[in-house]
């Protein structure tokens, strides 16, 4: 019968709380054993029932069906000792350490097999498969020893700041004078921003990390169309006067201190435990969380007020593209003070934003919304098809060109969204026509008032 790494619970008897022995077939047979002995027996999944004595069951008269659901007393139970517990996974925060590389097509792929992609089911254990996931994902080693340096060849996130450092995006922390040490969360804006004649401003999901548009077409496809690097190179080289771009970072707002770094809920799971079995780690509503900055709607905020509206030139015109729930934040901060803003935005372009017409409450914002507002849904006609929905939408609505994953459509979509948002900047007294949907492509509202 094994007991190793059992350990009996009595709350009457303290010394119980020492002992790792657990009761003998005799002990349990003796006049004074009881349904709360049996109940020790029935709650551990180490002791054998069939191995008992059979008087045990013929005094009490306990069919299967009975044992099967008796519910333990809550005053004894059995622990496993810490010790005796699985450790926690641990995966090398590099490529090279989890048997990947970049390849000659900017793809990630295995180094034995050349055309094999990331293979996440390597065990059929939950925990394994997102501790190795969050290596891959990474910026820095999630050691406990060691959780603040970063690893010698870094993965995805790290990459991926690397190349948008290269394309001239500076790093700025919210709030606005955090120091490094502080809690805060960084966001990404263009070197030139403070005399871009043009801003961009970008505000994606809630789940994702900095500069990451989707990790799944990072692994299938390459690391630059599943991030914002290929979007930034593109708004740099389209036009001799490129707009500034600002990327939001509505994900990463959970601060670890620790590692001094903002990080994902995603992340913060996959952070190392005593036990692979042990809970994750508390939040601290103070602690762990960044002022102004507790949730998306107050990132959406600080971003708005600290950086869209005071780092620009006071002349500058912005454009402001929205994914998932950060489109919906977006609309719901503007219209509570579109006053302010309705002279400085030019046009919006919304992905999968389910922002219905009973959510716009500002008459003078639903008329821009219903001018200047564009929103590109999941379907599987190509991109820029135009789509049923004003009237649930209160904009024009046209295809993105993805059928399945919200977080594919600013890869997918991201050049429909900038040659609108030229157009209307070409064009001063642009409106959107309306469209009549009839079951064919219609009328392009990009040519409309040109």
């Amino acid at each position: 019968m094994a007991t190793v790494g059992i350990a009996p619970i009595n709350n009457v008897h303290d010394d119980d709380l020492q002992s790792d022995v657990a009761p003998t077939k005799e002990a349990l047979t003796a006049p004074h054993f009881d349904l709360q002995s049996l109940s020790l027996l029935v709650t551990c999944k180490e002791w054998n029932l069939t191995s008992l004595p059979k008087p045990v069951f013929e005094n009490y008269s306990l069919s299967s069906r009975d044992l099967a659901s008796y519910s333990p007393l809550p005053s004894k139970m059995f622990r496993r000792i810490e010790s005796s517990l699985p450790k926690d996974f641990h995966f090398p925060a590099d490529l090279e350490g989890l048997g990947y590389k970049i390849n000659d097509k900017d793809q990630i792929r295995s180094i034995e097999v050349p055309d094999r992609e990331f293979h996440y089911f390597i065990s059929k254990n939950e925990r394994c498969v997102e501790m190795q996931r969050e290596a891959m994902n990474s910026t820095t080693s999630l050691s406990l020893q060691n959780s603040s340096s970063p690893s010698r060849a870094a993965c995805i996130r790290m990459e991926v700041l690397s190349r948008l450092a290269a394309s001239s995006m500076d790093t700025v922390r919210l709030p606005i004078g955090a120091t490094a040490e502080d809690n805060h969360v960084p966001v990404l804006v263009s070197s030139h921003l403070p005399t871009a004649k043009r801003v961009i401003v970008y505000v994606g999901e809630s789940c994702q990390d900095l500069g990451i548009f989707a990790y799944r077409l990072i692994g299938a496809d390459t690391i630059a169309s599943g991030s914002a690097a290929e979007f930034i190179n593109h708004v740099k080289t389209a036009s001799r006067d490129p707009p500034a771009v600002i990327l939001a970072n509505p994900g990463q707002l959970t601060w670890y201190r620790r590692g001094q770094r903002a990080m994902t809920q995603h992340t913060w799971h996959a952070l190392p435990r005593k036990t692979a079995v042990s809970q994750p780690l508390w939040i601290n509503s103070v602690r762990n969380l960044v002022p102004q900055n507790e949730n998306i709607q107050k990132h959406v905020a600080c971003l708005f007020e600290q950086v869209v509206a005071k780092l620009p030139s006071q002349n500058a015109r912005v454009d402001i593209i929205g994914i998932g729930d950060g489109a919906l934040e977006v609309v719901e901060y503007l219209q509570q003070d579109w006053k302010k803003w309705q002279g400085k935005i030019d046009a919006i372009a919304v992905g999968a934003s389910h922002i219905w017409n009973t959510d716009i409450k500002d008459e003078s914002f639903g008329e821009f919304w219903g001018r200047r507002g564009r929103a590109y849904l999941i379907s599987p006609e190509i991109l820029d098809a135009p789509l049923t929905g004003r009237e649930e939408f209160g904009c024009n609505c046209f295809s993105s060109g993805e059928p399945s994953y919200v977080e594919l459509i600013m890869p997918k979509a991201y050049k429909s969204m900038l040659d609108y948002f030229k157009v209307v900047a070409d064009n001063p007294g642009y409106e959107a026509e309306p469209q009549n949907f009839s079951g064919v492509k219609g009328s392009d509202e990009r040519h409309v008032g040109a």
